[in-house]
């Protein structure tokens, strides 16, 4: 997944980019982010996703930006720009400043057109070899014969321990909260005293001896999607070096 920015501001372009690449880091999703603007050039073919700043275009994006696995995102100001872009068929607008959680929200749902890009695992599964995509890995439990991991479709026992699992998993994407639990932190939406809740529905016990440690990394986890990007009246219009 290769995501370019066209915002009228530096520094709200740059904080868009880290946005980006901090969701493809917390969703194992391979991917990056990068300011660009017409007047560099062209857009890069393997560009999928464009974000294109409604406020300070001067023309509309450069191409029908709609074909297979791409997605083009406009930000505005003004929620009225909504009506006038229905002609460029956006996958959807952001109003600005823009919202860690619209952001999220947005880029979850195209997922299913970056499969090649997902960063998978592969478990052994009644005989067969399996690849597992870790961002529909939504936790996993230790079980009588080796593991059972729940995932975004469908529930797969494999006779890997759970312990062996947690050591080829990201520290960062993924976290032992209990010693027969191992859970995504991305896909944490509540925490409460003894237990997190995944966005499964699925209430996730954590144990006694980590549970001060593990409720503080996912709260930290939520806090990150509460957070909203800073507006461009604040920028300060110094344009950011093509990555």
């Amino acid at each position: 997944m290769r995501a370019a920015v066209c915002m009228s501001g530096g520094r709200e372009s740059a904080a868009l980019c880290r946005a980006i690449r901090l969701w493809s880091d917390m969703t194992c999703v391979r991917g990056e982010a990068f300011p660009w603007s017409p007047e560099r050039g062209p857009l890069p073919d393997d560009v999928s996703v464009l974000f294109w700043d409604m406020d300070g275009a001067s023309a509309p994006p450069p191409e029908r930006f709609d074909g297979p696995g791409r997605f083009l995102f406009l930000c505005a100001s003004a929620s009225q720009t909504a009506i006038e872009s229905y002609a460029l068929h956006p996958a959807g607008l952001f109003k600005k400043p823009i919202r860690m959680d619209a952001l999220r929200q947005a880029l979850d749902r195209c997922v299913g057109a970056w499969w090649n890009d997902l960063e998978q695992m592969e478990v052994l599964c009644g005989g067969l070899r399996r690849q597992i995509p870790l961002y529909g890995l939504l936790w996993v439990e230790s079980c009588q014969h080796g593991s059972l991991l729940h995932t975004s479709w469908e529930r797969i026992q494999t006779r890997e321990p759970l312990r062996d699992l947690a050591a080829r998993l990201p520290a960062g994407a993924f976290l032992r909260c209990q010693r027969s639990f191992l859970i995504n932190l991305y896909h944490v939406r509540e925490v409460s005293q003894d237990s997190v809740v995944l966005s499964s529905g699925d209430r996730i016990p954590v144990g006694r001896r980590v549970r001060a440690g593990v409720l503080e990394s996912c709260r930290d986890a939520l806090r990150l999607w509460d957070d909203v990007l800073p507006p461009a009246e604040r920028d300060g219009g110094v344009e950011p070096a093509l990555e």
